[in-house]
């Protein structure tokens, strides 16, 4: 019998302050630029970020 592969998937997910829309900011197309050693399991502060729906620059403190 074959194996099924499943696969993780994340999404960092916001209320941005700016359009007050809930975003996933890893939707932002340079999201991970100048980012490889970010550990998405560990609580990140202040981490810049884009509002990828109007673009808005903030920062956000990450956790699960």
């Amino acid at each position: 019998m074959e194996k099924i592969e499943a696969q993780w998937s994340a999404s960092l997910d916001c209320e941005c302050p700016s359009c007050k829309e809930d975003v996933d900011l890893l939707q932002h197309p340079d999201f991970w630029d100048g980012r490889d050693n970010l550990d998405i399991a560990k609580t990140v502060k202040d981490l810049d970020v884009v509002c990828p729906e109007c673009g808005h620059e903030f920062e956000v403190n990450t956790g699960w």
